[in-house]
């Protein structure tokens, strides 16, 4: 691929974080919340077409973060209760349905917050390699997000319905996927007590 691409950000952040205390959302994070400074490392990376998915404590998400329009659109996923690939889903459609042509969407989350800008920019480029159209994140016994879809692959994550996430599809194309090794900058930041620990240890 020679043309310059055009990648949309789709960060996700609409879950309602049981086993948190908390809106997990907004937990601090070197002295911002984990969703802020989410979004401030991929402005890092490119300084548009960055969309957040908001579900759950929407409003008081909005209320404590400092959206600029111009910037960073908001999502608001109304079935967020169907979980994590209703929100996909949902915003997918609304990043696809644009007349922007993006020739792929990058999906993150907004508690992975060791991920730099320089590991989300290797993702892109070797996207932009032409390889394959998915790349997608080691874990130590799974690939998952952050993961970078081509748009004709990302509209089959439309039909994504329930808790699972872009698993399947990951699965379905893995033999056409390029996988990239984050190590360390991976942690799971599912309850209070893996934030407490890496909260502890980075900040």
């Amino acid at each position: 691929m020679n043309k310059e691409l055009k990648i949309a950000i789709l960060i996700m952040a609409a879950g309602e974080s049981r086993r948190m205390n908390g809106i997990k959302q907004l937990l601090p994070w070197k002295g911002t919340s984990l969703l802020n400074h989410t979004i401030n490392v991929l402005k890092g990376v490119q300084k548009e077409s960055i969309f957040v998915v908001l579900g759950a404590y929407s409003e008081e998400i909005r209320k404590a973060i400092d959206f600029r329009v111009e910037e960073v659109t908001i999502l608001e996923n109304l079935d967020w209760r169907n979980g994590l690939g209703s929100s996909i889903a949902y915003g997918i459609r609304h990043v696809l349905n644009l007349k922007n042509n993006f020739d792929g969407v990058l999906i993150c989350l907004a508690d992975q917050p060791l991920l730099h800008s320089d590991y989300y920019k290797k993702m892109i480029m070797e996207f932009g390699s032409g390889i394959n159209p998915i790349v997608a994140s080691r874990y130590k016994d799974k690939i998952g997000v952050p993961a970078l879809f081509a748009r004709q692959i990302a509209s089959e994550l439309m039909e994504l319905k329930e808790d699972h996430g872009a698993k399947h599809i990951l699965s379905k194309y893995e033999a056409r996927t390029t996988i990239v090794h984050p190590k360390e900058l991976i942690k799971d930041i599912d309850t209070t007590e893996e934030y407490l620990e890496i909260y502890n240890q980075y900040n």
